[in-house]
Parts: C-alpha cells; sequence; structure tokens
C-alpha cells in the first residue's frame, strides 16, 4: 500500500489502520489523516479478504483506461493479453510489465478483470500506475505495418530476431494460446527456446518477463544508428 502512496496515488476512499506503521511511513500517511479509522485486529479480520490479515488496508478508485489512439503506439513498448484469465498471472503481468518500463497495456474480452483481489494483490501496486486499455486490437487503427509479436511455440526464436524500436506484444492464455481473430493481426510470432522436453510451455507471466528482457535488452544495446553493438 505504502508503494501505491510513495507514487502519488491520491484516490484514497479511507484507509484503515490496526497498528500505528512506523516511520518514515507514517508520514506519507499525513495528506489522508481524515480518511484514517482506528480498526481492532478483528476487525480488520473482518474487513480483509487474506487469510493473514493486514495491520493496515487502504480502499481507493482504480484509474480509469486510457483512451487508445493510434499515435500514442509509436514509441515504445505496449503489450496485449489475449483471454488471459488467470488473476494471479495479470496481476504478475501487470508487475513484470512496470519493470520493464511498458507503456501500456491492453486487455482483451475475457481477460481477468483487474479489480480482482488476486490481480490487486500480485501487481503490488503496479495496477494503479500502468496505463491500460480493454477491447480488441483493431481498434487500435495501426498502421498494417506496425510490429504485433505473437508469443507462440512455432515461432522463431526469440534471440534470433531483431526486436523493433517499438511494437506490441501478444500474450495468449496458457490453455489456448492466442486466439484465431488476434493471430491475423501478428506481423510474427517468436518463442522463448526450450532445452528439455518437459514441462512443455511457460506460464503467461514468466513468458512475458522473458521476452520483455530481452527486448529492452536488445533496446540499450544497439548504436545511434539502431544497430546491434557486437
Amino acid at each position: 500500500m505504502f508503494d501505491i502512496l510513495r507514487s502519488g496515488f491520491k484516490e484514497v476512499q479511507q484507509i484503515f489502520i490496526s497498528r500505528a506503521p512506523d516511520d518514515p511511513n507514517s508520514t506519507l500517511l499525513m495528506p489522508f489523516k481524515e480518511k484514517v479509522i482506528e480498526v481492532t485486529d478483528r476487525e480488520m479480520s473482518r474487513i480483509s479478504n487474506l487469510d493473514t490479515h493486514p495491520e493496515i488496508l487502504m480502499t481507493g478508485s482504480i484509474p480509469p483506461p486510457m483512451v487508445p489512439e493510434g499515435s500514442y503506439f509509436e514509441t515504445g513498448i505496449h503489450l496485449y493479453l489475449d483471454q488471459v484469465q488467470d488473476p494471479g498471472n495479470l496481476g504478475t503481468i501487470l508487475r513484470t510489465a512496470e519493470w520493464f518500463a511498458v507503456r501500456s497495456i491492453g486487455f482483451s474480452e475475457g481477460c481477468a478483470d483487474i479489480v480482482h483481489p488476486k490481480v490487486i494483490q500480485a501487481s503490488m501496486g503496479s495496477f494503479c500506475r500502468v496505463k491500460y486499455w480493454c477491447g480488441a486490437i483493431s481498434a487500435l487503427s495501426l498502421d498494417d505495418h506496425y510490429p504485433v509479436i505473437g508469443a507462440a511455440l512455432e515461432g522463431e526464436s526469440l534471440y534470433q530476431n531483431f526486436l523493433p524500436d517499438s511494437g506490441l506484444l501478444v500474450i495468449g492464455s496458457e490453455g489456448q494460446g492466442i486466439s484465431k481473430q488476434v493471430r491475423t493481426r501478428l506481423t510474427c510470432t517468436v518463442r522463448i527456446p526450450a532445452y528439455q522436453a518437459l514441462p512443455e510451455s511457460l506460464n503467461a507471466a514468466m513468458a512475458t518477463g522473458i521476452i520483455l528482457a530481452e527486448w529492452q535488452r536488445q533496446l540499450h544495446t544497439r548504436n545511434d544508428k539502431g544497430q546491434p553493438i557486437a
């Protein structure tokens, strides 16, 4: 919760406390002192949905989705989740995306809800800082040549691909992969090489982290002409 407040989050409704936080965290509560409510441990256990209840809990408004415009996608790395239904995975992807400076995340119909408690918990505050939008890729009005890269087992090795300066990475559900409708918009597919037969695949959050790490590595090891540095 304190990471959320440190990032400048202002949409606080109430803050429940069963034990006063230590400094310097206590100073973060000063702007919201009129919204702080002291409760007992028993009351906190009834308010929280966690097995082990916290000593402090905040309620607030999640930022609304952004309105996607084609020009916004011309710079940076963007992410699109195609029917990723596991809330824990989705929350971890949000946290991973923020770590790797993803500019926005799109959620298709059928994705886990961003307000799901497991999404909130797994994202560790990233849910309120990463820009997100909802809908189909077709709604973005992207140029036909805009890079849309799908993570797929039949793709070319991630480490043999020259990843673009900007583009959209598509991650499909663990059970079904990328849907047929979204596949029609892909410009290429990449895979993370396996070094033994089992397991058959990585989970969505793990795959996302590996691909984003390689993409940022390539972007940060290029010269002024955009060529890889030997």
